[in-house]
C-alpha cells in the first residue's frame, strides 16, 4: 500500500481521545462480522447496538485517508473506522479479498472524480475594491481597538478581585464585540482570561492582558512596523492567512515530527509540525467547524515530500505544504537542542514575534520524571498537565535515554513524539 500504517498513526487521526479510546474497544475480531480488502481500500462491517452492522470503509490509495461509516456519529473518523483502521493497522482479524458493495462503490468514484477534475484559477479581484473593503476593516478593527484599550483599564484599575466577580457572561460579551469589530484574534484572547483568574500570584493573567495592551499599541504604530512586523499584528488579530505573501522554502523533504488537535471555541484546530534535514521547524494549521471533519492529517514520524512555503512572519513558523507524497515512516533525528537552551530559544523568539504562543522543539536525550522531562546535566522542565498519550511516550522511550519532539510555550513543554536514542536517525 502507499501509505503504512502503525498504531501510532491511526492515533494521530482520532478526533479526540475519546473516540480513540471507543476504537480501540473495537479492536476485537469478533465485533466485525465481515472484514476485507479491495486493493488499496480496507473496509468492513461493526455490529453495533441495532439489528444490522455498520458498514465501515478507508480509503488508503493516497496519504490523504478518508473514512466512510453508515453509523450517526458526526466524528470523522468514527469510532468504527478508527477500530478498522487499528485491525488492520495491527494486522489482527481474518481478512477476505472481497470486492466493496455498491454504496462503498460510488462512494470511492466520487473521491476518484474530485481527485482528477482540473483546478480552476481564482480569478483576480478587482484592486480598487480590495483597498475599498480593507479600509472599511481597517476602520472597524481601529475603532474595536479604542474600545479595548479603555476596557483594559478599567480592568486593571478594579484589580483581580473585581475581575473574579464578574459573569462568564461580562466576558463572552466583550468577546463578542471584538468578533463585531472583525478582531476574532482578540476574542479568543479575552475568553481565555476566566481560566487565568484563580491563580493566586496573577502572574499569568498579567502577562494576557499585557499581549492584549501591546496588539491595541502596535496597532497604533503600526506604519512603523516592518512588513514582517505588520504580518504578524494582523495574524495576532486574526486576519487569515495571506497566500499571496507565502515565501517558498528550498527544503522538499520534511519528517511528521508530530501533531496535536484541540477544541478552540467554535473551532477544531489541528497543529502539525514538520523538521526539515537541515532543522528547520514548520507548522501546518487546519481548521474545521465543531462536528465537521477535519480532513486527513500526515501520520506522526512518517518522511514527507512536497513544496513548502512559509507564512510571512518576522519569526517563520507557520507554513503551507502543497503536493505531499508520503515517504514512509522514519524516526526523530539525533540532531536536538538542549534543555538549557529552551529558555534562550523561546526569548529570542518572542523577540521577533511576541504574540507567539508556542514553537517547536526537538529535544533529546532526555528521559522522563514525574511531570518533567530532564537530561542528564540536571536540567528539567515541566510537562504540560494536558500531555495526551503520555504514558504511550514512556512505553516507546523504555528504560533509556530518547528524543522528543513537542511544543514549549515557555512555561510547560507538550511532548508529541518520542524516539529511543538507539533508534534515532543519525
Amino acid at each position: 500500500m502507499p501509505l503504512t500504517l502503525t498504531p501510532e498513526a491511526v492515533a494521530a487521526l482520532a478526533p479526540d481521545p475519546a473516540s480513540l479510546k471507543a476504537g480501540q474497544k473495537l479492536t476485537a475480531p469478533g465485533k466485525w462480522p465481515v472484514l476485507a480488502h479491495d486493493g488499496d481500500v480496507v473496509w468492513g462491517e461493526a455490529q453495533g447496538s441495532g439489528a444490522h452492522p455498520y458498514l465501515v470503509a478507508a480509503d488508503l490509495r493516497t496519504p490523504d485517508i478518508a473514512t466512510k461509516c453508515s453509523c450517526p456519529s458526526r466524528k470523522f473518523p468514527c469510532k468504527h473506522a478508527l477500530g478498522l483502521l487499528l485491525l488492520h493497522a495491527l494486522g489482527a482479524g481474518d481478512w477476505k479479498a472481497l470486492a466493496v458493495p455498491e454504496e462503498l462503490s460510488r462512494w470511492l468514484e466520487g473521491r476518484q472524480a474530485r481527485a482528477e477534475k482540473p483546478k480552476t484559477e481564482p480569478k483576480e479581484a478587482d484592486a480598487a475594491q480590495q483597498t475599498k473593503t480593507w479600509a472599511k476593516r481597517e476602520k472597524k478593527m481601529g475603532a474595536g481597538l479604542e474600545a479595548l484599550e479603555l476596557w483594559l483599564a478599567d480592568l486593571v484599575r478594579e484589580g483581580i478581585l473585581a475581575a473574579r466577580g464578574r459573569s462568564y457572561g461580562e466576558w463572552d460579551g466583550q468577546a463578542a464585540r471584538m468578533v463585531d469589530a472583525q478582531l476574532p484574534g482578540v476574542a479568543r484572547l479575552i475568553r481565555q482570561i476566566p481560566d487565568l483568574l484563580h491563580e493566586e500570584d496573577g502572574q499569568a493573567l498579567t502577562a494576557h492582558l499585557g499581549r492584549l495592551y501591546l496588539l491595541v499599541r502596535a496597532w497604533q504604530g503600526r506604519d512603523n512596523l516592518s512588513e514582517n512586523e505588520r504580518a504578524d499584528l494582523l495574524t495576532a488579530l486574526g486576519m487569515p492567512l495571506d497566500r499571496a505573501g507565502l515565501t517558498r522554502n528550498d527544503t522538499d523533504d520534511w519528517l511528521v515530527a508530530g501533531s496535536v488537535t484541540e477544541e478552540e471555541g467554535r473551532l477544531t484546530v489541528r497543529r502539525t509540525w514538520l523538521l526539515g534535514g537541515g532543522g528547520e521547524v514548520a507548522l501546518l494549521l487546519d481548521f474545521a467547524p465543531q462536528n465537521q471533519p477535519l480532513g486527513a492529517g500526515h501520520p506522526p514520524l512518517h518522511r514527507l515530500s512536497g513544496a513548502l512555503s512559509y507564512a510571512r512572519s518576522a519569526f517563520a513558523q507557520r507554513a503551507v505544504l502543497e503536493g505531499a507524497l508520503d515517504g514512509g515512516p522514519s524516526a526523530l533525528p539525533a540532531r536536538a537542542s538542549a534543555l538549557a537552551d529552551l529558555s534562550r530559544h523561546w526569548a529570542q523568539a518572542l523577540a521577533l514575534n511576541p504574540w507567539l504562543e508556542r514553537v517547536g522543539v526537538l529535544l533529546g536525550p532526555v528521559h522522563f520524571a514525574p511531570g518533567q522531562v530532564c537530561d542528564a546535566h540536571g536540567q528539567a522542565a515541566a510537562l504540560h498537565a494536558s500531555a495526551p498519550n503520555l504514558w504511550h511516550l514512556l512505553a516507546l522511550a523504555d528504560t533509556e535515554p530518547a528524543y522528543v519532539f513537542g511544543e514549549w510555550d515557555g512555561v510547560t513543554f507538550l511532548p508529541l513524539t518520542v524516539t529511543p536514542q538507539s533508534e534515532a536517525t543519525r
